[in-house]
């Protein structure tokens, strides 16, 4: 019975296949007005105003699919922008972290590259890696300690000048009282004429030299630095620029105000200055709190 139906279905195949090549010949042999062209032109009359009807109703839905499509292509593209602003602002970010640090190594390469600098001291690099919160308080930790050489009393600098000086150690870290903290006393001197004083801190984060001889000359722009004296900070280090000078009559000594070179708020990268083997070391910073 199945090999029955399968003849058939072969006869049936080859009759429709032999009428196919038949009406294909009589097709391309008979003339254009002939029965299968005119017939052919009445099937596409027929069909015409039905596929016109078609694309007409659909067309909507087609705009409305293109929209969409348009849509989602937009909003892939939206968020991919997005994702590579957002790339492009972390690496802007990143690139302009690297220049600053790389402009403050300059510096400190620069000042400690100076004539003037204690060669024999061995510098440690270190960063800035906490702050007191307390205006009553200015000291900051950094990420070098014992381990690396730093002890109490040692001067930090950076690029600009002096920073202050080791007030408390541990192995990985240590404390530095800053030079402009209220307890803070530096031994200094001016450039030019050499007169003598100390530089005060105060709550107001500024400088004031005091005990300076009302005869010796000071003036505005003159440069003030260590004067090394009592060892408690190393020798001709820059502290600031004096901006204005008190010398009334009623007072012993002249008081002298000054902005330092260092920018405390922008304060990251510090050198320690360790001196060499068998040099005098200050076992306390003076007034400061010794943590």
């Amino acid at each position: 019975m199945v090999r029955k139906n399968a003849v058939k279905r072969q006869a049936v195949l080859a009759i429709m296949l032999l009428i196919s090549v038949a009406m294909l010949t009589w097709y391309f042999r008979e003339p254009v007005g002939g029965v299968l062209h005119s017939t052919q032109r009445g099937g596409l009359r027929i069909i015409s105003p039905l596929e016109s009807g078609i694309s007409t109703a659909t067309g909507p839905f087609k705009d409305s699919y293109d929209w969409m499509a348009e849509l989602f292509s937009a909003r892939s593209d939206n968020e991919r922008l997005r994702q590579e602003a957002e790339q492009l602002r972390t690496e802007v970010v990143s690139l302009r972290e690297t220049e600053a640090e790389n402009e403050h190594l300059r510096q400190m390469l620069n000042f400690v590259n100076q004539p003037s600098f204690p060669g024999e001291y061995t510098r440690v690099p270190a960063r800035v890696i906490g702050r007191a919160s307390s205006a009553w308080n200015a000291t900051v930790t950094i990420n070098s300690g014992s381990d690396d050489g730093v002890s109490l009393g040692q001067t930090v600098v950076n690029g600009q000048g002096l920073v202050g000086q080791v007030s408390a150690v541990a192995t990985n870290s240590a404390q530095v009282l800053l030079i402009i903290d209220h307890t803070s006393r530096v031994e200094a001197k001016l450039q030019p004429g050499a007169a003598a004083g100390t530089v005060l801190g105060g709550i107001n984060g500024l400088l004031e030299m005091d005990f300076v001889d009302k005869d010796a000359k000071a003036e505005a722009n003159d440069v003030v630095i260590t004067s090394g004296t009592g060892r408690l900070f190393v020798k001709g280090v820059p502290i600031g620029v004096i901006n204005e000078v008190s010398d009334r009559e009623i007072e012993y000594f002249k008081r002298i105000s000054i902005t330092p070179f260092v920018d405390f708020n922008k304060l990251e990268e510090v050198l320690v200055l360790i001196p060499p083997a068998g040099a005098d070391q200050v076992p306390l910073v003076e007034g400061g709190n010794g943590g």
